[in-house]
């Protein structure tokens, strides 16, 4: 997972997004089920990035993120799923399912609409 101070801004990649704190004992266990599996999905082209809000107030206060851990699962700029708190690992494999499916719709439909234009 790479630490970033600001947001990507990617038009059609799949990546995680968590936002931690230095305070938060909840964000070193959701950084260790990461870890844990994001080989597997860095192989599916989904990446991950680490936003720590006690560096980075002002994104913080941009997005609303009050409480930390957040995981944003992002396809472009369209947030496909959310998780708030630690979470396990399952719920966060059945996230990236989720994100790597919208993925697949999202090629699917502009596959579509460049067969209609010729």
């Amino acid at each position: 997972m790479k630490n970033i101070n600001a947001i990507p801004d990617f038009k059609d990649e799949k990546y995680v997004l968590m936002f931690t704190s230095n305070h938060c004992p909840y964000c070193k266990e959701m950084e260790k089920i990461i870890k844990g599996i994001e080989k597997k999905y860095i192989e599916k082209g989904i990446e991950f990035f680490n936003i720590n809000i006690s560096n980075n107030l002002d994104i913080a206060e941009k997005y609303g993120i009050r409480s930390t851990p957040q995981t944003f699962f992002m396809h472009g700029k369209n947030t496909i799923g959310r998780e708030i708190g630690a979470v396990s690992e399952r719920a966060v494999e059945m996230q990236l399912d989720d994100l790597l499916k919208a993925g697949e719709f999202m090629k699917k439909i502009k596959g579509f609409f460049k067969k209609k234009k010729s």
